[in-house]
């Protein structure tokens, strides 16, 4: 088998769910090799690709909240004691612990799934089966997916993505970010092949999240027509529904709903704890972070999801309530209403706005009896109504950082003109209130440990 190489200050390998396991790193290359051999060490390497997911420096709480603090759907709190106080102050540099983890986490997750992928694709191995192959292909471009829409800029941009593990090059420099993105659709277009015949469940990679997860990956780097066609069998074939207003506040206390396509696992013995999402969220945790004014008001008294408004000296939201315990909450990564989303603002762009129309009218009013779409007399009206119902219905999953972002056409054919998104804070207590889109701000900076360690590595601009 190859030996995989990968920037060297973050292939450390972590390949089982057990915790005696977890605490033990193999010192050489030959456990290495060792471990991926069998049948058992490559699905255990799979399972620590998504153990990895769970971590609180990814989607265990830190790379969910920072999506929203560095933008403008959360503030610090008054209890808040420091953290993500650089993300909200957008005071981020180099040297920012939480970049450093999640770059390390991700790429550990790379690292192991690149291993099996080399394993998989031996002719030789008859013990491995195309779901491992098709699952670790999957857990591979949800780690690039995040890493370029961190550390790079928008997509059309053709600029600077991330470096990209090969067997032949020890410390391989940056990859543009379309070229990125090729990879991650050759990969999940393979995958789905290969995962026709998986199990069909919420917390592991199958056909209905690979596609789904194209969707999104479609979206991002606008290729709306292709977006649409994926968004299209997905809903043709996939065993979902939107959830209804009697159903909507409780499924968030559930372990999954009809909207699951893929959400991250925690159990009561492998969540975060005081590190989850909804201890940072809890006005009975840390309570460190909390609604803007300038999300809060955006939500009409008859709004169900005012009731994850949880009212103390500070208004808290209480999206992540637990089950049985504080932390116990399964994070989702992909849920169907995304999916309607994006169809929305793809029909819309293509120029199909009673297609627009009816899917909004379908998303509000679940949420919303009040909701109407009728007032809206322009296609930007409506835009930007579809703007504002992604912003609500995805608070602190971490999604308004990467929506203003790609948020931003420089020709859009549908508008005659360019359509900018800037981030604007009115409710705000840093000394930067609005960021200007486009921004050297919307590419976080490359950390200095993996600047050190690989020297063909270059920072990205304005750090």
């Amino acid at each position: 088998m190859k030996k995989i190489a990968i920037l060297l200050s973050v292939l450390v390998w972590l390949t089982s769910c057990t915790d005696d396991f977890l605490d033990k790193e193999p010192t050489n290359y030959a456990s290495q090799e060792a471990l991926i051999s069998t049948a058992q060490g490559v699905t255990s390497a799979l399972i620590g690709c998504y153990n990895d997911f769970q971590s609180y420096t990814y989607y265990g709480r830190n790379f969910v909240l920072i999506g929203d603090v560095y933008a403008d759907n959360a503030k610090l709190s008054a209890q808040n004691t420091g953290n993500f106080a650089s993300f909200y102050n957008y005071a981020v540099t180099a040297d920012d612990s939480d970049l450093k983890e999640f770059w390390s986490t991700a790429y550990r997750i790379i690292g192991n799934a690149d291993n099996i992928i080399a394993a998989c694709s031996d002719s030789t191995r008859t013990d491995l089966n195309e779901t491992i192959y098709g699952e670790a292909l999957a857990v591979r471009s949800l780690a690039y997916f995040d890493l370029v829409r961190m550390f790079g800029q928008k997509y059309s941009y053709n600029n600077e993505g991330i470096p990209v593990a090969n067997d032949t090059v020890p410390y391989p420099a940056r990859t543009t970010v379309k070229n990125v993105y090729s990879m991650i659709i050759k990969d999940l277009l393979k995958a789905k092949t290969l995962l026709e015949r998986a199990e069909v469940t919420p917390f592991r990679f199958n056909k209905y999240s690979v596609e789904a997860l194209l969707v999104l990956v479609y979206k991002t780097n606008e290729q709306y027509t292709k977006a649409v066609e994926q968004a299209e069998e997905l809903l043709a074939e996939g065993p979902y529904s939107l959830l209804t207003a009697d159903n909507y506040i409780d499924s968030w206390k559930q372990e999954s709903s009809t909207e699951s396509i893929f959400s991250i696992a925690m159990s009561s013995t492998d969540n975060a704890g005081t590190n989850s999402i909804g201890h940072m969220l809890s006005p009975d945790g840390y309570g460190g972070l909390i609604p803007s004014d300038d999300l809060l008001k955006l939500y009409s008294e008859s709004d169900i999801r005012t009731q994850f408004f949880n009212v103390r000296s500070e208004t808290f939201f209480n999206k992540y309530p637990g089950r049985g315990g504080m932390g116990v909450d399964n994070v989702p990564v992909i849920r169907l209403s995304e999916i309607y989303f994006v169809l929305a603002e793809c029909y819309i762009l293509m120029g199909k706005t009673d297609k627009t129309l009816e899917i909004m009218e379908t998303l509000t009013k679940r949420v919303d009896p009040s909701a109407t779409m009728g007032s809206l007399s322009s296609t930007e009206e409506l835009i930007l109504k579809i703007h504002e119902e992604y912003r609500k219905e995805f608070a602190f999953e971490g999604k308004r950082f990467f929506q203003i972002k790609r948020w931003i056409w420089d020709n859009p054919k549908i508008l005659g003109y360019a359509f900018k998104c800037p981030i604007v804070r009115t409710d705000c207590n840093s000394n930067i209130c609005e960021v200007e889109n486009p921004s050297y701000m919307f590419a976080f900076p490359i950390p200095t440990a993996e600047l050190n360690a690989n020297q063909n590595l270059k920072q990205n601009q304005g750090y």
